[in-house]
């Protein structure tokens, strides 16, 4: 039995949550935008009509298209994050309610034959019978590469192919069956992929760790309620670009300026950039994703 994990959007959880992404606008426009017209036709329609004589006939391709979106990259960097939250944004922009689900952790199963696709099957299916006539949702499928490895890969045994096989199919059923539920597959690895699920995708976005502006960006939310010295900021960005390794949205969020806020309660002090800058310089930045 697969327990599909689900959520009733818009919700203010959820909408703290968007708003709280730093660092990945065009991510959070571009996936809001395509997701809009993966989920809602009309509003194709109503273009084509205000500015075309006739229809175009690639704009059949939108409607045929797979209601498939790919977010892949590096860990940290707020892909899983954005996937559970844009559902709230998404929802205020089509005025509908939007259910979102999730798979397990465990949708592979215990291994026993025939369980990965059943299971794969049963996901889809779930996620379509608890959407109501008018209702739209998303399936998040996350670390998408347990399931979606490519069939060239050596270790891919037979029960890796068949459930890649179901994947596909369950895909490609939702335009089918007319289903107004759009698949988000979340990945670290993407080169794992294979080549007949990319293919399917009419978004894919790639996350990476915060460079240039992006990371005075991600400094100046983190600092913004407290006053702070213009020279240590600076320094505290000369700092995270020279890494050789750079640090992750979560590296910097999470690791570093939480644990500063845990220092700061422990010796009750204030929380300062001098603070944040010294827990930065004692923290690591996590390892790459080979």
């Amino acid at each position: 039995m697969v327990n599909l994990f689900n959520v009733e959007h818009p919700n203010k959880v959820a909408e703290k949550q968007y708003a709280e992404l730093i660092g990945i606008d065009e991510n959070k426009s571009n996936l809001l935008s395509s997701l809009s017209l993966l989920l809602d036709n009309n509003k194709i329609k109503d273009w084509q009509s205000k500015h075309h004589k006739k229809d175009i006939a690639i704009v059949n391709q939108i409607y045929s298209g797979t209601p498939l979106v790919i977010l892949s990259g590096d860990v940290g960097c707020g892909k899983t994050a954005l996937a559970q939250s844009i559902a709230t944004p998404l929802s205020i922009k089509l005025d509908k309610k939007i259910i979102v689900f999730e798979t397990p952790s465990n949708i592979r199963g215990s291994g026993l034959v025939g369980e990965i696709s059943n299971r794969i099957t049963e996901a889809f299916e779930q996620a379509k019978r608890k959407l109501g006539k008018d209702d739209s949702g998303i399936l998040i499928i996350d670390e998408a590469d347990d399931i979606a490895t490519s069939r060239s890969q050596n270790q891919a045994h037979h029960e890796d192919r068949a459930g890649l096989n179901v994947l596909i199919k369950q895909i490609d059923l939702i335009r089918k069956e007319n289903v107004n539920l759009a698949v988000i597959l979340i990945t670290n690895r993407l080169d794992a992929l294979d080549p007949a699920v990319r293919r399917r995708t009419s978004l894919h976005l790639i996350f990476e760790r915060p460079t240039g502006e992006k990371v005075n960006e991600v400094i100046e939310y983190i600092l913004k309620d407290i006053d702070y010295d213009q020279v240590i900021f600076d320094d505290i960005v000369k700092y995270i670009q020279s890494q050789e390794i750079p640090y992750s949205f979560s590296d910097l969020i999470h690791r570093v300026a939480k644990q500063a806020i845990y220092k700061a309660i422990e010796i009750d002090k204030p929380f300062t950039i001098d603070l944040f800058k010294t827990t930065l310089e004692t923290t690591i930045p996590s390892p790459l994703i080979d």
